[in-house]
């Protein structure tokens, strides 16, 4: 089931959109959205990230993650977009890098 959420009064659009892995498995790909810039700034959308969850600090963006099929091992990550920088587990990256620094820390 797709859902939307807004955080940062506004600023970041949080959607999770479903898709089937295989034979009914289903995970929650999250896509972040900056409604100021009209960018897309973190799509994991079409891998096998499941959003498990997801809150705002002052100045970031915590997303909690597993990866299907093992959905028992938790990623945090944590995004500040202004910065353009991402935490994945205490290794930093840039926000557009998230996806292969999470595949090599796998």
């Amino acid at each position: 089931m797709n859902s939307k959420r807004y955080l940062h009064n506004g600023r970041y659009e949080l959607t999770t959109v479903s898709h089937e892995m295989r034979m009914s498995h289903w995970i929650d790909a999250p896509v972040i959205f900056d409604t100021v810039s009209n960018t897309e700034i973190l799509s994991l959308e079409g891998d096998v990230w499941h959003l498990l969850s997801a809150k705002e600090t002052i100045s970031s963006i915590m997303l909690v993650l597993a990866r299907y099929p093992s959905i028992n091992t938790e990623y945090e990550l944590i995004l500040n977009p202004i910065k353009d920088v991402a935490t994945i587990n205490g290794i930093t990256t840039k926000i557009g890098s998230v996806l292969k620094t999470l595949k090599a820390i796998i």
